[in-house]
């Protein structure tokens, strides 16, 4: 297997060969885009036909040429690019036309005929290389000559971009790790763990599994475990192996993190070379946890928590628990602190916990442990793609893992079971307690609908997933491995109305954070990452006392002769029913007012609505057959920017309940009187128009400091005494908005005194300008007051005069203006500007960070995978021909996907060649 690439006009050409590859070894070789000093002096320009011209130039300092002469090797650089290093041989390669004779071409040279490699088609043997390089020349330049140039050696390396196939029997199950079909197709969500193997399995890095203990007899676990630190923090013994009957579920954890892989047995973990510590802790004291956090901290790199405290309300660490915490993260690791990784929670529904009643929906903002701007807090995402239907959503999230999802209860039916892992030993404990068939070891193991399901197993394996980043490149700190994460994540479901994009460019949601990360990206990035510097924090404080208008919904009426009593309507929103997993993301709400616009009434919309209502507001009455979701919907349909929808029975205000699907257009709910009179007055008033609008406690914040932001935090002091009536926002500069406290009917819970949100949604977008932080009241009900924000900022420090989260030396250093924004991508990589400041890539080098070179792999028995750093929506041109030196026919076009392009074909017998073509 060999390749080449060169420039060809407007195009970036890269050649491969595949010859026949063995069946289980995975020796994927290609071109480095390698960079070396020039010389001190001048360099000779040699011009060959390969078969499109091509000019070497062979660097030389001044009198060396006669001792270049006798070398069997000359470096070389391609005079069009040159990053492209080559080492010209001794050797020639000619290809002539048909009847061209090469004795006669040849001769009186000192070239001799050493192969024929076809008909017309020799390599030639010179007695140095200066003499190949001269006598290719001449011959390139000769009619009958199709292509004449040295043989070449390219700078290879032999590790694949993708990794074999593990040989654990439940490996082709765990599709979390890799979820293809067998042609290779991408059908679902996975981490795309075969990408990161060549380059990190974790090894040297130690993740502490912090749960009810973990069968360390297991057979995936005796070597990861063997010489660590276990320790039991409930009895204070070094035994941290499960004690009772229940204690299941720690076992299951470890494996999706560090599970040995590829040892012939059950499964893998992310981190299959990792090590594994056992801390047996779900009973122990506060004095206990603040110990087990900063305990070994020096040995353990990653610590795993999927665990939460019990209660329903706002929970925070106690000063004990925060004290040994604090420690770990300040100090551990040689002071870049230890991975803290945590589950999300599974209370996304009034009833969910994996069948665990609750009292209604929690936020991840709930516990001061899972909102940790220090930790990386986890989510489960469906194998299509769409957050788990127990999953706690949350701005603190910053990235999601696979797990199953298959909750008994769910309007959504079952998707699919969770992936296997291992479980205690033997028939009388664990998940799985049938008896093995075969007399196998198949009790060790949870699969199909034994496995166990929830955020618990999403936590491990971003806690393998790092593991994988720091035996990548042991020197990041815990900011380092949050961006990371950031940077390699992507979403799969578009049609989840929460997911928006920040003022960098990043997709972000409540339900997923930055979504599922890419482990090969990630690892790639870890290789060539260099530390962020020092963080700032910023803390702003207001305690102007602001009252919280009580059910602040408001629908506001103008226009020439506008009755007053239409001026200001007191409005509900709707809500998401018991099941909001099967519509993921909240009902829009006006936290910015929306346009006024002329409103049209369509009575009951009993149907699909005729009526243009784009640009318009739909005014719809309730009551007949159709639910409330279906008049939302036809109003949707019918292009309509919000809806109304009034009461045909009094004035009382319904919560409207729309769970049958998702819905992108906002809402309301008012009252029959002032429905009836919006009715009248829009039937005969053209002049009308109307907005949604939120009256709420409202506090901006102007910001001059100039950070590449990361967590935002906001402190909220109040006397309102029903907490779940409250809806609290940051909106940045760019215009980007963190959900910080959701309305929760069913939690309405007590006073909210004092309490500290954090969001992830705002990372590298710019701090200089306004930030607004929103108190509202969305039922009536409940009173109380704003006595106290604070607005806590968090970020590398930047100079940007123009406020676009780009260093302004950064720009001129890199591009030569301040004219390209953070979402630009000048290179045409896929990398866009914002992203390649954080990585310290060359945002016009389409080479950085990655080469430009295709790849190939071994993926199974009978497919190759071919792969090459892309673009979203770059075109490329696969080509391909039996030998180097013919016409390339293509093979495929294709539109490119980031980070990677990839295309499978069969093992063939014999040498193929590829080429790929991009503008």
């Amino acid at each position: 297997m060999g390749l080449s690439t060169r420039g060809n006009g407007s195009f970036r050409v890269i050649s491969l060969e595949v010859s026949a590859l063995p069946q289980l070894v995975c020796c994927g070789l290609f071109f480095a885009f390698a960079s070396a000093a020039r010389g001190a002096t001048g360099f000779v320009e040699f011009r060959f036909r390969e078969p499109q011209p091509v000019s070497y130039r062979i660097e030389l300092p001044v009198g060396a040429r006669i001792a270049a002469m006798l070398q069997p090797e000359l470096a070389a650089r391609r005079a069009d690019d040159a990053a492209q290093t080559v080492d010209l041989t001794s050797r020639v390669s000619l290809r002539l036309a048909e009847g061209a004779d090469v004795n006669t071409l040849i001769a009186g040279s000192k070239l001799v005929v050493d192969r024929v490699l076809a008909p017309q088609w020799f390599i030639l043997q010179a007695p140095d290389a200066w003499t190949a390089a001269r006598e290719a020349e001449r011959l390139a330049a000769l009619r009958e000559v199709q292509a004449s140039h040295p043989v070449r050696r390219f700078p290879m390396r032999s590790a694949s971009p993708y990794a074999v196939r593990f040989n654990d029997r439940f490996i082709p199950d765990q599709w979390n790790l890799e979820n293809r079909d067998i042609t290779g197709a991408q059908p679902g969500v996975d981490l795309n763990v075969r990408a990161a193997w060549p380059f990190s399995r974790g090894a040297g890095v130690v993740v502490a599994i912090a749960d009810n203990g973990v069968d360390l007899a297991h057979p995936e676990f005796v070597n990861p475990a063997a010489g660590q630190p276990h320790f039991n923090f409930e009895n204070q013994t070094t035994n941290g192996s499960p004690v009772l009957l229940g204690d299941n579920h720690g076992t299951a954890v470890a494996g999706y993190a560090v599970a040995q892989g590829n040892n012939g047995i059950g499964i893998s973990g992310v981190a299959p070379s990792g090590g594994l510590a056992s801390w047996k802790m779900l009973n122990g004291t506060e004095e206990a946890i603040g110990t087990m956090f900063q305990f070994m901290s020096n040995t353990v790199s990653v610590q795993n928590h999927s665990w939460l405290l019990s209660g329903t309300g706002l929970e925070a660490a106690s000063e004990l628990a925060e004290s040994g915490l604090s420690n770990a993260v300040t100090f551990g690791r040689g002071g870049r602190g230890v991975i803290m990784v945590r589950a999300s929670g599974n209370y996304r529904g009034s009833v969910t916990d994996v069948g665990v009643s609750r009292n209604g929906p929690q936020n991840a903002n709930d516990q001061s442990y899972i909102a940790d701007p220090r930790a990386i807090t986890v989510a489960g995402v469906r194998i299509t793609g769409r957050v788990a239907s127990y999953s706690t959503p949350g701005a603190s999230v910053l990235v999601a893992a696979p797990v199953g999802d298959n909750v008994i209860g769910s309007m959504t039916p079952p998707t699919v079971n969770a992936p296997p892992t291992t479980d205690r030993t033997g028939t009388s404990f664990g998940y799985n307690r049938i008896q093995p068939l075969n007399n196998d070891d198949s009790a060790d193991y949870a699969f199909n609908s034994l496995s166990p399901q929830g955020t618990s197993f999403a936590a491990p394996q971003i806690a393998g997933l790092c593991a994988l980043l720091l035996g990548a490149n042991t020197n990041l700190s815990i900011r380092d491995v949050q961006q990371l994460l950031v940077l390699s994540s992507r979403h799969f479901d578009f049609a989840d109305r929460d997911l928006a994009t920040n003022g960098a460019g990043l997709a972000v949601s409540h339900n997923l954070g930055f979504g599922v990360p890419d482990a090969g990206l990630a690892v790639r990035l870890a290789q060539v990452w260099s530390n962020r510097p020092p963080a700032t924090t910023l803390t702003l404080v207001s305690n102007v006392v602001r009252t919280i208008p009580d059910a602040g919904f408001l629908v506001r009426a103008s226009g020439a002769d506008v009755p007053v009593s239409l001026n200001l309507i007191a409005a509900l929103m709707p809500d998401e029913g018991l099941h909001p997993e099967d519509t993921p993301g909240e009902i829009l709400r006006p936290d910015a007012p929306t346009a006024s616009l002329p409103v049209v009434f369509v009575g009951q919309a009993a149907s699909a609505l005729t009526t243009n209502l784009t640009g318009k507001a739909a005014l719809i009455q309730r009551g007949g057959s159709a639910s409330f979701f279906d008049k939302l919907k036809r109003a949707e349909d019918a292009g309509a920017a919000f809806a109304i929808i009034y009461n045909n029975a009094g004035d009382g205000l319904l919560s409207m309940s729309v769970t049958n699907g998702p819905l992108r257009i906002q809402s309301s709910f008012i009252g029959q009187t002032a429905g009836d009179t919006l009715a009248a007055v829009a039937q005969t008033n053209a002049s009308l128009r109307v907005r949604l609008e939120l009256d709420a406690a409202r506090y901006s914040f102007p910001v001059t400091n100039e950070l590449a932001c990361e967590h935002v935090g906001v402190r909220v002091q109040t006397t309102h005494n029903l907490r779940g009536h409250l809806r609290i926002t940051v909106t940045s500069p760019t215009g980007s908005r963190s959900i910080l406290q959701r309305f929760n009917p069913l939690n309405v819970g007590g006073t909210l005194t004092d309490w500290t949100f954090y969001s992830t949604h705002h990372f590298f977008e710019s701090t200089a300008g306004t930030w607004t932080v929103q108190v509202s009241d969305e039922f009536p009900g409940g009173t109380g007051d704003v006595t106290s924000v604070s607005l806590i900022l968090k970020g590398a420090p930047i100079l940007d005069a123009d406020r676009d989260g780009l260093d302004d030396n950064w720009e001129i250093a890199k591009l030569g203006s301040l004219s390209f924004g953070p979402l630009d991508d000048p290179d045409g990589d896929g990398f866009s500007n914002a992203r390649e400041q954080i990585i310290g890539s060359h945002p016009n080098q389409m080479d950085s960070p990655f080469p430009f070179a295709l790849d190939a792999s071994v993926w199974n028995s009978q497919l190759v995978r071919l792969s090459w750093p892309a673009a979203a929506g770059r075109s490329y041109e696969l080509r391909t021909n039996a030998n180097p030196a013919g016409a390339f026919s293509t093979f495929t076009n294709l539109t490119g996907r980031f980070p990677d392009g990839e295309v499978f074909v069969p093992r063939s017998v014999g040498p193929q060649f590829f080429q790929l073509r991009t503008p």
